[in-house]
């Protein structure tokens, strides 16, 4: 395991160096598709901690909408937070709210929690549209600052650095989860709950920490997101970047710590192959994906749903 857990730290230290050194090295145009894989990495992998303990969520967007909208309110006045110390805030509050969602949707199992956890994403997606007050409804929160702990914040380069950083911290910080004893408990819920209950694991609450220790990656994601763009809006909460997430994870399988990452590269490659075509682009995805799973099935590994029951 140690080796397992080794080999995952060199896998998210070298995509970081990846990223930084594709930027001082690429056009204008690379340096914003290598910004966006850098906090789309971020999504997958946490995305991944929550598949671990044996249900894929559709709710981690609109999770996500909950780190964007905290730096698009705490960082303007009269908060006026720091913008790094915002995002942080968004991921605190989306954990906390994951926390929650988790005492209802953790109760379901298999397609009632894609259901579930569907139908609390798109309520709250719903919220960010109704309270215009807070939020801006569809319009949204428009000049939001980047961070200004480095020179030149303005700097598209500079963003990416940053990006990259949390990206190795957060991958750092999952990757030990994965290897530790926590995290062996939660894929032993995730593998046969009503087993790892027998044995006296809590299998409720290692099911609930892997869902908010997710989500607080989607949280920071979220606010990187709306930083980097200026905007935060509904719009951004779209069911387009949750299948990119669900797709990635899929074609590269969430057995291995690395591989989210390897699918993410792959559909972004897709999508700048076929750029000059983007309606294209979702078609080729969902033939992937339908691959993948078939794949999956008869070879047994890589992708798979796992079979849990009520304890």
């Amino acid at each position: 395991m140690m080796g397992a857990l080794h080999r995952d730290i060199a896998t998210i230290i070298v995509v970081g160096l990846a990223l930084v050194v594709g930027g001082l090295v690429g056009t204008p145009y690379i340096l914003a598709v290598l910004v966006i894989f850098g906090m789309v990495s971020i999504l997958v992998l946490s995305y991944r901690t929550i598949t671990t303990m044996g249900g894929w969520s559709f709710a981690h967007v609109a999770l996500m909408g909950i780190g964007g909208y905290s730096v698009a309110i705490f960082s303007k006045a009269p908060f006026e937070i720091p913008v790094l110390a915002a995002v942080a805030l968004g991921g605190v509050f989306a954990a906390f709210f994951a926390a929650i969602l988790s005492w209802p949707v953790l109760r379901t199992r298999q397609y009632y929690f894609f259901l579930s956890t569907f139908a609390a994403g798109e309520a709250l997606r719903q919220c960010y549209i109704q309270i215009k007050e807070v939020t801006g409804g569809t319009a949204g929160i428009a000049f939001i600052a980047r961070p200004g702990v480095l020179p030149d914040s303005s700097s598209a380069f500079q963003f990416l650095c940053l990006v990259a950083v949390i990206l190795v911290l957060l991958g750092l910080f999952y990757a030990a989860l994965d290897a530790s004893d926590t995290g062996k408990k939660i894929k032993a819920v995730g593998e046969d709950e009503a087993l790892s209950s027998s044995l006296g694991i809590d299998a409720w609450a290692l099911r609930a920490l892997a869902f908010i220790l997710g989500s607080f990656g989607a949280g920071i994601a979220g606010g990187l997101f709306a930083s980097y763009n200026g905007i935060m809006s509904p719009s951004d909460i779209n069911a387009m970047l949750m299948f990119k997430i669900v797709a990635a994870c899929v074609i590269g399988g969430t057995t291995r710590f690395s591989g989210p990452l390897l699918g993410l590269l792959f559909l972004t490659l897709i999508e700048e192959i076929f750029r000059f075509v983007p309606e294209f682009v979702p078609m080729i995805w969902g033939m992937l994906v339908i691959a993948a799973v078939i794949f999956s099935q008869r070879t047994g590994g890589g992708f798979r749903l796992r079979k849990v029951t009520n304890a």
